[in-house]
């Protein structure tokens, strides 16, 4: 007897999940500074080429990781033998979590009444819960042309979409088109936004998405925020992520959503520098909770009154490269000094390297003003 067969399926099935899961990967609910930079494959290429390697241990090994090792797939090169693995008599479709779905893979240059390929992988796909498709590579690098309207698809049990935008494949509608798709998955719960064009993208549909409950925009225009605010219908949004801004006023979000918003994020981006925020968020959402912001790319507010509903703060430490040393100090005390305007903040939490920070001195009289105001702070 061999020493694999010494051990229960149950327990190798347990130390399999372990070895190949990427959990953020799959996420539905709000993690801060996860969603400011949209995820392709890369994160779980790692956990495929070890799912691999243990499918070629033995055949118990192989028998027990087939549905890990199905669980995220790649669509593009070798359509056809995916095709046939996910839809032979043993149904491995029936694993596929997460699908990342290239725009070249879904591109129209000639009328084909046959369906796309990559649709009828999608098709097979009836339990997929995340789709991914990744920002498009240069055109000199790959041919991409879409003439003709591409399928769609009902997409039921997608929980998260991570969608990098295409303007030129938006015009083909279908898998294509943000609009179609969302109309296609009833049961979102989570929407990233990325590559937002800033030439008009004008989508008359009406969009209703009851369980979504995060929006994750890589830039909010105008044109995206008008639409998510008149055209969108979404009464379970409460956490919403800014990675920049290119409008002046975003008051029209808030008077749409700020009364349900429970907490926001700041992206990386210097147009957090140019206007503030931050002030009109509390000023118009009045139920906001969370805070999280990058601390040297943000322009501390203007607050002139106490604000009871934040508990929680999250400061990002990356590194603002436009600063000398003395005016990143600067910076960070004033944003330090607005936390006495929250009246129930009692969580300050750091993300990032703050080592430097806080082995300062400065940041000594920092720290003694957080533990005055009754504040834990959690690194």
């Amino acid at each position: 007897m061999t020493a694999v067969s010494l051990f229960p399926s149950e327990l190798w099935l347990e130390i399999f999940e372990w070895a190949t899961f990427y959990p953020d990967a799959y996420a539905t609910s709000y993690k801060p500074f996860c969603s400011t930079a949209l995820s392709d494959a890369q994160p779980t290429c790692r956990d495929t080429a070890i799912s691999c390697s243990l499918a070629l241990v033995c055949r118990l090994w192989h028998a027990l990781v087939i549905e890990f090792l199905y669980r995220d797939v790649r669509i593009g090169y070798g359509q056809s033998t995916l095709k046939g693995a996910l839809c032979d008599e043993q149904g491995y479709g029936k694993f596929v979590r997460r699908a990342v779905l290239p725009f070249q893979y879904t591109s129209t240059p000639t009328w084909n009444p046959a369906p796309l390929p990559s649709v009828e992988i999608l098709k097979l796909c009836n339990r997929l819960e995340v789709l991914i498709r990744p920002r498009s590579p240069p055109l000199s690098t790959v041919s991409q042309q879409f003439q003709f309207d591409a399928e769609s698809l009902p997409l039921p049990s997608l929980k998260r979409l991570e969608w990098n935008y295409n303007l030129d494949a938006e015009h083909s509608g279908g898998i294509n088109s943000l609009g179609a798709t969302l109309q296609n998955a009833p049961n979102l719960q989570y929407l990233s936004i990325g590559s937002v064009p800033r030439v008009p993208m004008i989508d008359f549909r009406k969009v209703s998405l009851p369980f979504l409950e995060t929006l994750a925009l890589s830039s909010l225009s105008g044109q995206l925020m008008h639409q998510i605010s008149y055209r969108w219908d979404l009464p379970s949004l409460s956490h919403i992520v800014l990675g920049a801004v290119t409008v002046p006023d975003i008051s029209c979000l808030w008077d749409t959503y700020g009364a349900q918003i429970k907490s926001l994020e700041l992206g990386r981006h210097a147009s957090f520098l140019v206007r503030d925020v931050i002030t009109p968020t509390l000023n118009n959402c009045p139920h906001l909770e969370e805070l999280n912001y990058h601390i040297f790319f943000t322009l501390p507010p203007m607050l002139h009154e106490s604000h009871e509903s934040i508990h929680t703060v999250g400061l990002h430490s990356a590194p603002n490269l436009m600063f000398p040393s003395d005016d990143t100090w600067i910076l960070l005390e004033r944003h330090f000094e607005i936390l006495q305007y929250l009246t129930s903040l009692h969580t300050i939490r750091l993300f990032g390297d703050w080592s430097q920070i806080v082995a300062d001195p400065r940041f000594a009289t920092i720290f003694v003003k957080l533990r005055e105001h009754g504040c834990q702070v959690v690194v």
